[in-house]
């Protein structure tokens, strides 16, 4: 049976009408077509079924792979990932950047295409690469120069067989 790649429509957070990863697909084409073709890529690798989310404001999204986990746990502990994101002038500081700049200013620059991958501390090989901040939710989240970059440290670095319970 072949695999599936699917669109979530988003998953109720128990709160009111609020609903999270439901901008079904990406603000741009350009953005919409790389996640497209992460998820055909994933699937492809892994035989696996993919499901494709976005953000509420279809600025970020990704392509997961599934599992049997429910909730917010399913489907999201591996993925490869795009968005769009602001360019920061050469002639400002990181510092101003990410402190000082306001939102409008951020949203008037030019922007780009960023590529990333997303595993679980709990679904990679080795769990010390686990990179955030946060003890209850470890995970490791890098920014890669092209989709077949961050496929192949996808490839290198999930555990298949916890992912893939």
């Amino acid at each position: 049976m072949a695999n599936t790649i699917t669109r979530s429509t988003g998953l109720h957070t128990g709160y009111g009408a609020y609903f999270c990863g439901n901008g079904y697909e990406g603000l741009t084409k350009a953005l919409d077509d790389t996640v497209k073709r992460e998820a055909e890529l994933l699937t492809t690798t892994f035989k696996n079924d993919i499901e494709i989310r976005f953000n509420s404001d279809r600025e970020s999204g990704g392509a997961w792979l599934k599992n049997s986990l429910e909730g917010f746990a399913g489907n999201c502990q591996a993925g490869l990932g795009a968005g769009i994101r602001a360019i920061k002038p050469e002639e400002m500081s990181r510092e101003d950047w990410v402190h000082n700049s306001t939102r409008e200013f951020r949203q008037s620059q030019p922007k780009e295409l960023y590529i990333d991958t997303y595993v679980s501390a709990s679904g990679l090989k080795d769990p010390s690469l686990a990179n955030s901040r946060l003890e209850d939710n470890r995970y490791c989240s890098l920014h890669h120069k092209s989709v077949d970059e961050a496929l192949a440290w996808l490839i290198e670095n999930v555990d298949r067989e916890k992912i893939l319970e």
